[in-house]
C-alpha cells in the first residue's frame, strides 16, 4: 500500500437513495450517468431528500466479539466469533409520504388528510448511501434492508424536526452480491480508488 491522497474522502454532503428491495445500482454508480447529490437517482431510485447535518448518517455494528474456548487439558484451544449485526441511522428531515412510510409504515386517512400511525411494521427497501466532497464521491449499496422508526422524535427549537430512521442491513441473495468464502454479502462499497484485481477502476 502506498500513500495516495486521491483516495481520501471528506463527506461534506450526503444523501440516501431508496428503491424496492433487491434493486441493482446503475453501472458505475458514481460516474456521469450515476447518482447525483440533489436529484433522484437513475431508474427507480428516489432521493430521500434532506437529512440532519447535526446527527449525520451513521453506520452501527453490534456483535462480532471473539471468544476463546478452553478444554480441561488446555486453554484457548479454539475461538469463535459472535454474529455481527450491521445497521444505519438516518435522521430524515422532510415530512413527505416517503419518509413517513419508512418511519411509521402507515397511510393517509382520506377523511382527515392526516397520516395514520399504527403498530410497528418495518419497510423493506434497497438503499444507496451517497457521500460527496469537492474531489470525489463514496457510495454504499445496501440491497436488502428493513427500515422503521428508531428513537422517538424529540423537539429542539434550534434545529429541524427529525424522524430518526433505523435501518437493519440484512444478508443479500447470492444473485445480487456473491458470497465471500461461503459468507453471505451484506453491502458493497464504491469509490473510484477501488479496483478489481488485475482490472481497471470505474
Amino acid at each position: 500500500m502506498t500513500a495516495d491522497a486521491s483516495k481520501l474522502v471528506i463527506p461534506g454532503h450526503g444523501t440516501v437513495f431508496h428503491a424496492p428491495a433487491g434493486t441493482m445500482p446503475p453501472l458505475e454508480p458514481l460516474g456521469a450517468a450515476g447518482f447525483k447529490l440533489q436529484d433522484d437517482g437513475p431508474d427507480v431510485w428516489k432521493n430521500l431528500g434532506h437529512t440532519s447535518k447535526q446527527n449525520t448518517i451513521a453506520f452501527t455494528k453490534e456483535g462480532g466479539d471473539r471468544e476463546s474456548i478452553d478444554t480441561f487439558l488446555a486453554d484457548a484451544v479454539r475461538s469463535t466469533t459472535a454474529a455481527t449485526t450491521w445497521g444505519v441511522n438516518v435522521a430524515a428531515l422532510q415530512f413527505d409520504e416517503a419518509n413517513l412510510k419508512f418511519a411509521f409504515n402507515g397511510e393517509i386517512d382520506p377523511a382527515t388528510g392526516g397520516y395514520t400511525v399504527a403498530t410497528t411494521a418495518p419497510v423493506q427497501a434497497a438503499l444507496f448511501l451517497y457521500f460527496q466532497d469537492t474531489t470525489g464521491a463514496l457510495g454504499f449499496w445496501l440491497p436488502n434492508t428493513e427500515i422503521s422508526l428508531g428513537d422517538a422524535p424529540s423537539v429542539d427549537t434550534a434545529q429541524f424536526f427529525e424522524m430518526p430512521l433505523n435501518v437493519s442491513i440484512l444478508s443479500a441473495s447470492s444473485d445480487l452480491i456473491p458470497a465471500v468464502n461461503g459468507r453471505a454479502g451484506l453491502f458493497q462499497i464504491f469509490h473510484p480508488g477501488i479496483t478489481a484485481a488485475g482490472g481497471g477502476g470505474e
